[in-house]
């Protein structure tokens, strides 16, 4: 009897520059230019379903941002019918994660509020927002969790589709993210020069504190909580040690 594969988890590395000049920002991940990596693009669609139109936190215009273009994700698939058993059942995308390099705007002020431009704000062009400046390395205000000197990466973007919620999955996207990470050290401020220790900062909205404190993050007392789409954010953070995952 033929059995349905098992999910997995892909890696996809950082999209060259030149790839990303030709995505239509106006247009779903599905209709894009086939010489876009296909998990850069199913990593957009779960975040479109997600955020886009599950959450109504913003228009497909601008759920994409300057960071995608200096960011590696990961990308949870599951066969796309649990009922069929067919051993070439096609793989769908149903939960995805980012992860940016050092270095990062600044620490959100407290009870401030972050709207994402409305569907009447024009975006644009893909070439314009990936070559926009990157944030600069500051000196950061200090929290109860980073001095505002230490390089940190930032994990976001964390979204399972609905009908796959509840079964551990965001907990393995962080978990394998984390892992990849620490191998892979130097992807962290992105040859700069500075040396990351394993810090680790994510803004989480207030509903999914407890997935993260379960991945060993600690939210950031002293950074106080602000809005992000009409939701409720808080900083979190997890120290690595480089030799694998601590929750101290």
């Amino acid at each position: 009897m033929s059995t349905k594969p098992p999910p997995k988890i892909i890696f996809q590395p950082t999209v060259p520059l030149h790839l990303l000049d030709t995505y239509n920002l106006h247009l779903p991940s599905t209709s894009q230019s086939p010489t876009i990596p296909q998990i850069f693009l199913d990593s957009l669609t779960v975040r479109a379903t997600v955020f886009v139109s599950e959450q109504n936190a913003v228009p497909l215009h601008h759920h994409i941002d300057r960071d995608d273009a200096r960011s590696c994700c990961m990308v949870l698939y599951y066969p796309e019918s649990e009922q069929k058993i067919e051993q070439q059942a096609r793989q769908v995308p149903v939960g995805t994660i980012r992860l940016v390099p050092s270095p990062h705007y600044p620490h959100p002020t407290e009870g401030a509020r972050y709207e994402a431009p409305g569907d009447d704000v024009p975006s644009v062009s893909a070439k314009e927002l990936f070559s926009s400046p990157l944030p600069e390395y500051i000196v950061d205000r200090s929290t109860d969790l980073h001095d505002g000197i230490e390089p940190y990466v930032k994990l976001g973007r964390l979204c399972v589709v609905k009908e796959f919620r509840g079964r551990g999955s965001a907990i393995v996207l962080v978990r394998k993210m984390l892992e990849w990470v620490v191998a892979n050290p130097d992807f962290a401020c992105a040859g700069d020069g500075r040396e990351w220790k394993g810090l680790v900062g994510i803004h989480a909205n207030s509903d999914a504190v407890g997935t993260w404190k379960r991945c060993g993050f600690v939210v950031d007392e002293a950074m106080g909580s602000w809005f992000e789409g009409g939701m409720r954010h808080v900083g979190m953070f997890l120290r690595l040690n480089l030799d694998g995952i601590t929750t101290e």
